[in-house]
């Protein structure tokens, strides 16, 4: 299982690095309508693959924000996938994550001053000369 969440996360930060894809977070959240049929009530992100875009809704806490981010990049990545599969799998996918890992996706679900204070909040260790 170890191995195959690596590999998993290895496919997502391609996508996120390579693909092009902008992940937008915002507070205006108004997704579309009508996305394969479904009316959307609380909608927590979407990915717009013709605009190489994933919206994620910045209300939500950033670990939601993560796992959000997660499930979008799952439907690219497995277009078959039912919804109840991607979401499944997306928690899944999270809970196994390292904490560098689990850095690494913060860092774009995470608007500026939230990198700032985590920053911040951070011990700085100087190099021993």
């Amino acid at each position: 299982m170890k191995n195959k969440n690596k590999n998993i996360f290895r496919k997502l930060r391609s996508i996120l690095i390579n693909s092009g894809y902008d992940v937008v977070l915002t507070g205006r959240f108004n997704p579309p309508r009508d996305i394969r049929g479904l009316r959307f009530r609380s909608v927590k992100g979407y990915i717009a693959p013709d605009s190489l875009k994933i919206y994620i809704n910045k209300a939500m806490p950033v670990n939601d924000r993560v796992i959000t981010l997660i499930h979008e990049l799952l439907h690219e990545m497995y277009p078959v996938w039912t919804e109840s599969k991607v979401e499944r799998e997306s928690k899944n996918i999270f809970q196994s994550l390292t904490v560098p890992q689990l850095g690494f996706i913060q860092f774009f679900v995470m608007t500026k001053p939230e990198i700032n204070r985590t920053l911040k909040q951070q011990p700085f260790h100087s190099p021993i000369c």
